[in-house]
């Protein structure tokens, strides 16, 4: 069931009003039910599937807390074994279905495998580390693997941080629901308007042999910004949903083109996964005893400072390679992670001589002048990896590359965009792009939109919903039953 669907809507309008008829306390209950009816009507194969990996890290998740508190075992590595062994079984599992050769039979891989294997792997190791003590009642253990909305593209969230919020119950609160609902329209509105619109600025690039310099430069910039739309709108959506039920979910997305960095826009970009990865893959790597070892030897060899940073600046490398290959088993997967932990740890490895050249520079960090050229500098950074982004092969993106340094006549842009889309299509995505960089722009400055609206003048808060609703109907690319192109993260 897609997000976009009228299907998903009348799921959330009746999980909504089962949800505040019920009794405070048992008012999860309508969003495992609402959950499961979704995961159902996904496929029978993936409910089971899910249900097995939930049995899986909630039976671990007590054996573990159990061998803990017991001491047992303790020659064998304690509880260890228990924590490799779930790990492995689930990881191994979600590796299996994504990258086996099971693609030809696409009903076989669940939908949000990824999410919902991260999000129980998070939990599984909580529980080993201390941090949260384990669930014992496997209905809202359940609740927090397969709550609906994040199914289909996250967040990737903690149990500290969300399970709670599931279960204890809330009160109907209108300026929360009407947040909710601009939210969603929000997200309909970024996805359905503009990252539709977009698609076909990559679909004609990659189905020609050859494009002026311009237009290979301009589509892997589109794609940048037709992936952002896409995916900041869906999480909206969720969000959204979430909010409808007074649970607020972790935030995916915090306006990744005001970075002034790399590091930077990937903290603002998918915050969770980036978080996952950091919590349960870089700090332990780097504290392990071979991160140690390698810190050492690097210290003996290019002194403290740098050898402190080694080890945090390969862990980097082989993150973003998975981060890399986590979007697909292909070489431009492979080569777009790789580029961004090498761009990543470069950078790392050299702050402290650009520290010190700043200092006797006085360059001014807050200056416009150095704001704009460090912006300048990540757009363009981030804009080479999109290159392998929305390309089949890496033939095809140096080819791009290759055509975008030559080739920039201006004198055929008026037949090339028309050929692309008709001219009014690009006035609305014009116009759709601006508006969502004022809104961008306006919460970089702590202003929140949403939120004052939702909580503004009647006439304000209304208008705004009512614009929102006419844009989407009326300028929205959608098909049959309001189900548009597939989000670009639901396949993961």
């Amino acid at each position: 069931m897609s997000i976009l669907s009228l299907d998903y809507l009348l799921l959330v309008a009746v999980a909504f009003l089962t949800y505040y008829l019920l009794p405070l306390k048992v008012r999860w209950w309508a969003l495992l039910t609402a959950s499961l009816v979704f995961y159902t009507l996904a496929g029978w194969f993936g409910l089971i599937y899910l249900t097995a990996v939930a049995a899986v890290t909630w039976g671990g998740g007590l054996a573990i807390r159990r061998v803990k508190a017991e001491g047992r075992w303790a020659r064998a590595g304690g509880a260890k074994p228990l924590l490799a062994g779930v790990l492995a079984l689930i990881l191994g599992a979600m590796a299996a279905l994504k990258y086996g050769g099971l693609w030809a039979a696409g009903w076989i891989v669940p939908l949000g495998l990824s999410w919902f294997t991260f999000q129980s792997a998070g939990y599984v190791i909580d529980v080993y580390r201390g941090k949260v003590e384990p669930e014992r009642n496997p209905c809202r253990y359940l609740l927090f693997v397969a709550f609906f909305p994040q199914m289909t593209q996250g967040p990737v969230s903690t149990w500290k941080q969300l399970a709670p919020q599931l279960t204890e119950g809330h009160r109907l609160e209108p300026a929360l629901v009407q947040e909710g609902v601009l939210l969603m329209l929000w997200g309909y509105f970024k996805k359905l308007v503009l990252a539709d619109r977009l698609a076909a600025v990559a679909a004609y690039t990659t189905t020609q042999l050859v494009v002026p310099g311009w237009l290979a430069l301009a589509s892997a910039g589109v794609y940048m910004v037709q992936l952002y739309a896409d995916f900041s709108g869906g999480m909206d959506v969720i969000r959204g949903t979430a909010l409808l039920y007074g649970i607020r979910m972790t935030e995916n997305f915090r306006r990744p083109f005001f970075s002034t960095s790399v590091a930077e826009y990937w903290r603002r970009w998918h915050i969770s996964l980036g978080a996952w990865f950091r919590s349960y893959l870089l700090y332990p790597l780097t504290t392990s005893r071979l991160g140690l070892a390698v810190g050492t030897g690097a210290s003996r060899l290019l002194g403290k400072k740098m050898g402190r940073l080694i080890p945090s600046a390969l862990a980097t490398i082989l993150i973003f390679v998975l981060i890399g290959l986590w979007h697909g088993a292909s070489w431009n997967a492979a080569i777009y992670g790789m580029y961004f932990g090498v761009v990543m740890a470069i950078s790392m490895l050299m702050e402290p001589w650009f520290r010190q050249l700043r200092k006797r520079w006085h360059v001014r960090e807050k200056h416009p002048a150095i704001i704009a050229l460090r912006l300048t500098r990540t757009w363009l950074l981030v804009l080479l990896a999109q290159f392998f982004a929305f390309t089949a092969g890496p033939r095809e993106a140096f080819s791009l590359m290759g055509q975008s340094l030559m080739g920039w006549s201006v004198a055929n842009v008026g037949s090339v965009l028309t050929a692309i889309m008709p001219g009014l299509e690009w006035i609305i995505v014009l116009a759709a792009l601006t508006v969502l960089t004022a809104v961008d722009a306006l919460d970089e400055q702590g202003l929140t939109i949403g939120q004052r609206l939702a909580r503004g003048p009647f006439p304000l808060r209304w208008l705004a919903m009512l614009a929102l609703i006419v844009a989407i109907v009326v300028l929205g690319c959608y098909g049959d039953g309001m189900n548009g192109a597939a989000f670009l993260y639901t396949q993961f």
